[in-house]
């Protein structure tokens, strides 16, 4: 396969989301450039293996509800459009002051539209890349690149902080990759969960309690499992060596491997954090309304201030596998 492709899906109803497509015979890579150029659907051996908000997108990435009828912005989490997928933020997270980034939902870097470039390399692979607008809030110009090659399931992920203010800045990338857990309820198989490697036996940081707490195993041949319930709450690591995994019942999962560098990280240091919901009777504090069952694998880089005109860059590695043969 490995060629791009773009516009939106033909069973969409309402004003249709643009979608650009790239692959290769074992992979499909989505975005969505005008939403934050998310990572909306990544798909081997035919199985999906992220989520994405029905509420929003049908499973061939139709549009539902138009963008027309998007709650407008407003600074809360109620009014923010969840379509799911990956996606690059900002990090710390909060509302406390302008050293930290009050979203999501943001305008430009969550949902905003980014410019997409499409290469193709001498070995056959694909590059995308994605640069967002230049965000006044954060004072950041963000790329999003993605190599994918010409076979196999593994890819690259390069994001790059640019500082465009004339001041500096300090932002720590962080990657939020959101998957669905619904497969999850009600099995127990040993070798499915989050599995988050660590150097040491740090314990586990609570960062959020809104509904029960994140159960974390003890660390076993230098990785901790994380058990996948019915909770909402977040764990974050301090002592993360830079691969997170993912394995579903099913035995398709995902794997992320970057880099963790010394230095100051958000939350108390965490290199790595699981979010993880299912659905809520109601709102719970701050506006939210989980109506999914779903997870997310967050890395973050450390804390670096950027001069006018400086870069940071971080890497993912990604890889991918479709289900167990039966």
């Amino acid at each position: 396969m490995n060629t791009p492709t773009a516009g939106g899906s033909g069973t969409s109803r309402g004003s249709s989301l643009p979608i650009l497509r790239v692959g290769n015979d074992e992979l499909e890579l989505a975005f969505l450039p005008t939403v934050g150029a998310r990572l909306i659907s990544l798909r081997v051996g035919g199985a999906e293996l992220l989520w994405r908000n029905p509420d929003h997108l049908d499973d061939d990435l139709g549009t539902v509800l138009p963008r027309d009828q998007w709650p407008p912005l407003d600074g809360t989490m109620g009014s923010w459009a969840n379509l799911g997928g990956s996606k690059t933020w900002p990090a710390p997270q909060g509302w406390s002051g302008p050293d930290e980034w009050p979203g999501p939902p943001d305008p430009v870097l969550d949902s905003g539209d980014w410019r997409p470039e499409v290469l193709r390399t001498p070995d056959a692979a694909t590059v995308v890349t994605f640069t967002s607008p230049e965000d006044p809030r954060t004072g950041l110009r963000v790329e999003r690149r993605f190599e994918i090659p010409a076979a196999g399931t593994a890819f690259r992920q390069r994001i790059t902080f640019r500082c465009v203010a004339d001041h500096p800045v300090r932002w720590a990338p962080w990657e939020v990759c959101q998957v669905d857990t619904a497969m999850f309820a009600g099995h127990d198989e040993p070798d499915a969960g989050v599995w988050v490697g660590v150097t040491g036996c740090h314990e586990p940081s609570a960062l959020v309690r809104l509904d029960g707490e994140i159960a974390v195993g003890d660390p076993a041949d230098g990785r901790r499992r994380v058990e996948v319930a019915d909770v909402i709450a977040k764990v974050g690591f301090t002592d993360a060596d830079g691969t997170i995994e993912v394995v579903r019942p099913d035995g398709a999962g995902l794997r992320w491997t970057y880099h963790v560098a010394p230095g100051a990280y958000p939350d108390g240091g965490c290199a790595a954090e699981i979010w993880m919901q299912y659905p809520a009777a109601g709102p719970v504090p701050g506006g939210l309304w989980p109506t999914a069952r779903l997870l997310e694998l967050e890395a973050l880089a450390p804390l670096t201030t950027l001069d006018p005109g400086q870069e940071l860059a971080f890497e993912i590695g990604w890889s991918a596998w479709g289900p167990a043969a039966p």
